[in-house]
């Protein structure tokens, strides 16, 4: 019996394992956030500011500062600001008293919708949250709060009317954060792949153009 028992479990793992082979579902949550509203107080975090880089020649000045540990290093970042992103960094002291330390940064992009590897053509005042992160020994401190509030401020002066964003529904600290920031999930975003590379179906571009347009009370894309 316990034979049995044994035989059974490593089957099924088999026929997990070539179910997952062949087919694959993947889902994001699309979160907004209205920019028209009372801007959010940001969070008050001692010797911590934050700089807005919108060209290639600000990062270059301050490429020194940006450690390594993060997702994309200073040449992605170039890359991404050269390609039309707006970059913000969150900065301190560092230990040693030598100047100033990148300790998290936030790439966000006008006009475009991004998920699943898809880029979809938005209204122009959609603000598409791409990536932001904070060293580890700086989480918990709020300085996600600190990136929101500048890029908020930022893309207020330059015309932005919501910032849209995509999350994975088991990423809780994340869902958690862009709460507190005001953010709502306002739908989902799938993927359905073949083989590991073949994709089958995927959410239509105008559900997507939706949930972004009638929660956010926009214009559609030209």
């Amino acid at each position: 019996m316990l034979h049995l028992v044994r035989t059974s479990r490593v089957l099924r793992a088999v026929a997990r394992w070539l179910l997952r082979s062949v087919y694959s579902r993947q889902r994001q949550l699309i979160t907004l956030k209205r920019l028209d509203g009372h801007a959010a107080r940001p969070p008050a975090i001692h010797g911590i500011e934050c700089v807005i880089v919108d060209s290639p020649e600000a990062l270059r000045a301050l490429a020194p500062e940006i450690p390594g540990g993060f997702r994309d290093c200073v040449e992605e970042l170039e890359r991404r600001v050269t390609a039309g992103c707006v970059l913000c960094l969150a900065r301190t002291k560092r230990d040693d008293g030598g100047g100033m330390t990148v300790i998290g940064y936030e790439l966000a992009e006008r006009g475009v919708f991004s998920a699943l590897g898809r880029r979809v053509p938005v209204a122009p005042d959609v603000i598409f949250s791409h990536w932001a992160e904070v060293l580890p020994a700086h989480r918990g401190r709020r300085v996600h709060g600190l990136l929101f509030a500048a890029r908020d401020a930022y893309f207020r002066r330059h015309g932005g009317a919501v910032v849209c964003g995509v999350c994975a529904p088991h990423n809780r600290a994340s869902l958690r954060a862009l709460r507190r920031d005001g953010a709502e999930v306002v739908g989902a975003v799938e993927r359905v792949t073949l083989l590991r590379s073949f994709a089958v179906w995927q959410t239509p571009v105008e559900r997507i153009e939706a949930a972004i347009v009638l929660r956010g009370w926009l214009k559609t894309a030209d």
